[in-house]
């Protein structure tokens, strides 16, 4: 029977960099994956991520993003690869909104540079960008756009490099704990760990298999509008867009709202990217449906009618993927509840951004270290 000290079940966004940041430590490390990453067939593929660092989901996040900013420099540097590139990213909706509240609070909080810009200084800078004039922007000057298969791609050769063993095309049945080990059994065998981390992404709740249900996966539509090939819709020249629209008025909760946003054109391809952030449907991994259907694209038409009507009669092509969602919409990260040595993480839909921090948070708790940054509001515990 293989034996390593630690083995991470998931090769994704959290899982890949956790592999890699443990081979890089020194330690025997088994990665293991139901298919062959980067894949289309969880949550981290779609060419682009936005990244930022004044973070409305909460200020507690900021130091993370700061730290993960640095570490994909680092990557990039490490690996040769382009991965992170500089753009601007607005947050849009009325002043008193949680998200451009939450984003204020964190920009000043950690000064971070940035504006606040009325509904007809946006429509003047980007004409694409219809805000009413009720509306206001919050612009974090420097923020940015990782490729996430790149990124995966890069993650996984490095572990390699460093030692990790890595399995594709091989799904995890189930996993058992024994005075100390834990022997993960897949499709074709069974391997032997100190420590375990779940990072099967919307295949994680299922592998816990824990009495309270924590995390529930989710259906997300993605678009991409294919419009003319316009150097001001590229990267570089549009920012990342983030808007929060009230269902009705006043708005009076975090749950009173759409939530969609839009990324530039990043490649050859005149494509734009937008998709909803909220308000998405339960599903099942094993049985999910990736067909995209008329009322999923019709919703985010209506969208584009109201926001961006210069763009609403273009073709538009869709996919599906996952978030892995908690009641709080904040991470799960920690031990399992119940395990002494099985670790779990899931990323509520907002955590590509702080992949190579979350590789480093994981390491160190699997190790027995301090995280360097405060990870309690992510412990599963918090669920009973």
């Amino acid at each position: 029977m293989p034996v390593y000290d630690f083995i991470i079940i998931g090769l994704g966004t959290a899982g890949a960099a956790t592999c890699m940041t443990l081979a890089r430590r020194g330690f025997r490390v088994l990665g293991i994956d139901r298919h062959r990453p980067p894949h289309a067939l969880g949550s981290h593929h779609g060419v682009s991520r936005s990244v930022r660092r004044a973070y409305l989901e909460g200020t507690a996040y900021v130091p993370m993003a700061m730290e993960s900013w640095e570490l994909w420099r680092k990557l990039e540097s490490d690996s040769g690869r382009d991965l992170l590139v500089e753009t601007g990213n607005l947050t849009i909706g009325p002043p008193d909104s949680p998200a451009v509240t939450g984003f204020m609070a964190s920009a000043q909080t950690y000064d971070i540079p940035h504006a606040l810009l009325s509904a007809s200084e946006v429509r003047k800078k980007w004409p694409q960008l219809v805000l009413p004039d009720t509306f206001v922007a919050g612009l974090e000057k420097s923020a940015g756009i990782v490729f996430p298969e790149l990124s995966i791609e890069a993650f996984l050769a490095e572990a390699e490099k460093a030692g990790a063993d890595l399995a594709f095309d091989e799904p995890v049945n189930r996993w058992s704990e024994d005075h100390g080990h834990v022997h993960v059994h897949t499709a074709r065998n069974t391997y032997e760990a100190g420590r375990v981390l779940v990072a099967a992404g919307a295949w994680t709740n299922g592998l816990l298999d824990l009495p309270v249900n924590p995390l529930q996966p989710k259906r997300v539509p993605v678009h991409w509008i294919e419009v003319t090939d316009d150097p001001g819709l590229h990267l570089g020249h549009l920012p990342v867009a983030f808007w929060q629209v009230p269902d009705r008025e006043p708005l009076a909760s975090a749950e009173n709202h759409t939530e969609f946003y839009i990324l530039p054109v990043v490649g050859p391809a005149p494509k734009m990217k937008i998709a909803f952030h909220n308000k998405l449907v339960d599903c099942d991994p094993m049985t999910l449906d990736r067909t995209v259907w008329p009322d999923e694209v019709d919703g985010i038409k209506e969208m584009m009618e109201r926001f961006l009507p210069g763009f609403q009669h273009y073709p538009m092509t869709s996919d599906v993927c996952m978030y892995t969602m908690t009641s709080d919409g904040h991470f799960y990260l920690g031990k399992t509840p119940g395990s002494e040595n099985v670790y779990a993480v899931a990323l509520a839909g907002h955590g590509f951004k702080f992949a190579p921090v979350l590789g480093e948070i994981l390491a160190d708790l699997m190790t027995d270290q301090a995280p360097g940054v405060d990870i309690e509001m992510f412990s599963p515990e918090r669920f009973g």
